[in-house]
């Protein structure tokens, strides 16, 4: 069964990024969305995209870091990309951060350009500092903009540029009294329509007794989360225990994984990144991720129970925030990595398997938590933006050109 799940899995969606509807009804709009780095930033972005889709002509330009994570997320999309080098201020030394400053202004220009060329209606900041420099050239050149923040504590460039956008959108009411931006509205984090149709659909029937365990390394992976959860894996299966797993690790520890599990006789299904995440979801009954807050996002949204390890080294300690609203919520489990080891984690998944009605209590909860309407919130705030400006609200201190295609 799992075998067959598989292959459903890294399947192209077949899902493009044109336009569904090109009637002259419908009202057309162009969005910029600039961010990225991480899968946490990019899919939030790429779910309201989709949803203006649905809604509009869409003509959409994305700025990003150029990292694969999100060529990998963007490859099907029929958007404009642009990669914009910007320096990263948090998280470097003092002779570092003078040299982003010095390089800022140049990131801005830049910035500048690709905006008058583009000449958009809107644009999306949805977190990472390459969003910093277009929503500044955005507050330059006047065109509205909106932010949208993942996480409970907010990210440096999400802090500074909630100063001079428009509109501010949050997922936790918990962030609010990081922005003094006079309007915020808590939407939730935006979940790609993909992963809502298919993760809404009941699970494979399966063997009760056998439960289906998913393990999400994230985008870019998770070394101590890989090597903690096989750990634990082996000690159930050498215990007797039956369950069926699916393991996505990540690119750096793909092969140590795979020959990990094979080396200790079991029969998991290992991949580096799983494209079809909605029908991942709805196999799992039990999910054991790091506590990213758009992955949490998706977990809630179709409502599954988790295990939450987060991330030691998250910037401000974010993801064991995220974590605890989760457990606070009775939605799922929340371990410190360096407080929880294989042993102690086999011994949590196995009262689980041994208790199912605590897994049927949590995925209620994880339901009660769960968003699903967040991307359709910001398209319709995004739209609003759009009509205010093209109304004469908002002018654009730009001139028309071409739209830019390939890398600054």
């Amino acid at each position: 069964m799992t075998k067959r799940i598989m292959e459903k899995l890294n399947k192209a969606s077949g899902r493009s990024g044109h336009v569904h509807d090109m009637g002259a009804d419908r009202p057309e709009i162009k969005l910029v969305i600039t961010g990225g780095g991480t899968g946490g930033h990019v899919f939030p972005g790429i779910a309201v995209g989709e949803e203006l889709e649905s809604l509009c002509r869409l003509k959409c330009l994305w700025i990003g870091t150029g990292r694969p994570v999100e060529k990998r997320a963007l490859r099907e999309k029929a958007w404009d990309y642009n990669v914009l080098k910007v320096r990263p201020i948090k998280g470097s030394g003092p002779a570092s951060i003078l040299r982003s400053l010095m390089h800022l202004p140049v990131s801005i220009g830049r910035a500048l350009l690709i905006l008058k060329t583009f000449k958009p209606d809107v644009v999306l900041g949805v977190g990472g500092y390459v969003s910093g420099p277009v929503l500044a050239a955005a507050r330059i050149l006047s065109i509205p903009s909106a932010i949208h923040e993942q996480n409970m504590l907010p990210g440096l460039a999400n802090k500074i540029a909630a100063k001079f956008t428009n509109k501010v959108f949050i997922s936790f009411e918990q962030s609010r009294p990081y922005f003094k931006n006079k309007s915020v509205e808590c939407a939730g984090n935006p979940v790609r329509k993909d992963i809502l149709d298919q993760g809404a659909v009941s699970g494979t029937a399966h063997d009760e007794s056998s439960l289906h365990l998913l393990v999400l390394g994230g985008s870019q992976g998770a070394s101590g989360l890989n090597r903690l959860v096989s750990s634990a894996l082996k000690i159930l299966y050498q215990s007797g225990r039956k369950f069926s797993a699916i393991h996505q690790t990540g690119p750096l520890d793909f092969q140590e994984m795979k020959g990990f599990y094979a080396d200790a006789g079991m029969d998991v299904a290992v991949h580096e990144f799983i494209n079809e995440m909605g029908i991942a979801y709805s196999w799992a009954d039990l999910i054991i991720c790091r506590a990213g807050a758009t992955t949490l996002a998706e977990i809630t949204a179709v409502g599954k129970p988790v295990i939450c390890i987060p991330y030691p080294h998250s910037a401000d300690g974010h993801q064991g925030l995220n974590a605890r609203a989760i457990y606070d919520a009775g939605a799922g489990l929340f371990f410190e990595e360096g407080d929880v080891g294989a042993v102690r984690l086999a011994s949590e998944i196995e009262k689980l398997m041994s208790r199912p009605e605590i897994l049927t209590e949590m995925t209620s909860k994880a339901k009660k938590l769960g968003r699903p309407e967040a991307a359709s919130r910001i398209a319709q705030a995004i739209l609003q933006l759009g009509r205010k400006k093209r109304d004469g609200e908002y002018s654009i201190s730009a001139t028309r050109g071409e739209t830019i295609r390939g890398h600054v």
